[in-house]
């Protein structure tokens, strides 16, 4: 459906719902337009991922938008009370070029009327990044972060990747950024906005061995209260090869990175990235990414943990038997834990016959279970190169929805909703988009879920509206 993610008017909520195929599962509503800020040529690239909810009926979005001249901008739709309002341009703190344009890479909601929405600007000497907070209900001037004390003055490439809130002004920032080490070396930082006042962020500590140019990554970051987190992500090390990290946080200190044991049939050569984590409110965690073994063949891997202990990483069987399933995790909430050890994870892999499929795959007190495939409405056959299943949210053990992207009979991408009772995943529903639009364009469909009880989520996405344009939908589910 959408590169990984580190490649780059009012709302009616319709009361009419289709059934998903399976009886006594989830119904979804149509899905309802969004609007954009005014001038506007629809969603750039139809990407809108993010969305973040205190309760239901209060929500944000956030996302990009091609405002005047086709400059890309940040948009943030805000749900209050069931009711969408009027969507806010985000601006840049002063210095930035609108050509350049923006980037959104994350929001974070802990209470209503309390948001914070992350993005990247750049000025004409150095790309930094941002953040713009609502309190009590009213959005604030952009403020930009403070990078660490050895990032370079000039010709700066600082890229935030996550934001989280525990509660209204304490959240974490994670990202990179370029340090003024000779010859230039991509690193993580880390920044923490403590009781309302953003800290200066601190740089990341590597474990032994680390390349001078780390190129890190620093993908997502979970926390479970004030001072305790997790964020992973990769490093490279002294012979260029990747390995996956989690840097967790204890009691308001950050500790060294390090490297999760990988599965026997890990390649030397592993390529090892931890793209998702998601931890519950007692500190259990599931870090989910892929790895190459030693056929060459790239899996996707699971490890369970917490802030200071992690188990070995395991591989995750995927269905139909591929030699090399290519698996894909795309980082946008694409795991999801209701209790500890019992967890799901989704994303996309390449099946025996050379198909793209969508797969969806349960942790079940602590046992990692063999993934199930996305199964498609009669008709189709594959999720296709831009399908797969992006986003999970599970508000019961064995209870979850996820939503994706496939390819239709007629070759036309199109959203689906897929909902699992039991640990079980049943055959989901393609979404009705609004005003008939047939398609939900090769960078649409369901970027984000959130579930509030087990019978009500909200979920959202874009899709091709005519000729190139995107916007921005949303949709309910219920019981």
């Amino acid at each position: 459906m959408k590169a990984p993610r580190l490649a780059i008017a009012l709302l009616a909520v319709s009361t009419a719902l289709l059934p998903l195929a399976s009886a006594g599962a989830t119904s979804i509503s149509p899905a309802t337009e969004l609007s954009l800020p005014t001038p506007n040529s629809g969603l750039d690239q139809g990407y809108l991922p993010f969305q973040s909810c205190s309760s239901l009926g209060n929500c944000a979005l956030s996302g990009i938008y091609l405002a005047a001249h086709n400059f890309a901008a940040g948009v943030i739709e805000s749900e209050v009370k069931g009711v969408w309002q009027t969507p806010l341009a985000m601006t840049p703190p002063n210095g930035y070029i609108a050509a350049d344009g923006v980037t959104v890479e994350g929001l974070s909601c802990p209470a209503t009327g309390s948001c914070v929405a992350l993005g990247r600007y750049e000025t004409s000497t150095n790309q930094l990044p941002f953040v713009v907070s609502e309190t009590k209900g009213i959005w604030q001037r952009s403020v930009s972060l403070a990078l660490p004390k050895n990032a370079v003055s000039t010709g700066e490439l600082a890229t935030p990747h996550a934001v989280t809130c525990v509660s209204a002004g304490n959240c974490t920032v994670v990202g990179t950024y370029t340090t003024n080490k000779t010859g230039f070396a991509t690193q993580g930082f880390i920044s923490s906005e403590v009781r309302g006042v953003w800290r200066s962020a601190s740089a990341l500590t590597l474990p032994p061995g680390a390349n001078a140019d780390p190129s890190v990554s620093l993908t997502q970051v979970s926390c479970w209260s004030a001072g305790n987190c997790v964020s992973v992500g990769s490093y490279l090390d002294a012979n260029n090869v990747s390995h996956d990290i989690v840097v967790p946080e204890i009691s308001g200190s950050w500790k060294s990175a390090e490297s999760v044991g990988l599965p026997g049939n890990a390649s030397a050569f592993a390529g090892a990235q931890f793209n998702e984590v998601a931890c519950t409110s007692s500190g259990a965690c599931l870090a989910a990414g892929t790895y190459n073994t030693i056929t060459g063949a790239v899996q996707p891997l699971v490890a369970l943990g917490n802030a200071g202990t992690w188990n070995r990483a395991l591989e995750v069987n995927l269905p139909l038997g591929a030699p090399n399933p290519e698996a894909q995790l795309f980082g946008f909430n694409g795991a999801s834990c209701s209790t500890p050890g019992n967890c799901a994870l989704v994303g996309q892999y390449v099946d025996k016959t050379g198909r793209h499929q969508g797969f969806l795959d349960n942790v079940v007190n602590g046992n990692v279970q063999r993934a199930q495939v996305l199964r498609l409405p009669a008709g189709a056959v594959q999720a296709g190169p831009n399908g797969g299943v992006v986003s999970v949210s599970c508000p019961g053990v064995g209870t979850c929805v996820a939503g994706a992207a496939y390819l239709s009979a007629q070759n036309k991408y199109e959203a689906i909703v897929a909902s699992e009772t039991n640990n079980v995943w049943m055959l989901g529903t393609t979404v009705s988009l609004p005003a008939n639009a047939t398609t939900v364009g090769v960078a649409g469909g369901i970027y984000s879920v959130q579930c509030f009880t087990t019978t009500s989520c909200l979920a959202s996405g874009s899709y091709q509206s005519t000729g190139a344009r995107y916007e921005g939908f949303t949709l309910t589910t219920s019981a």
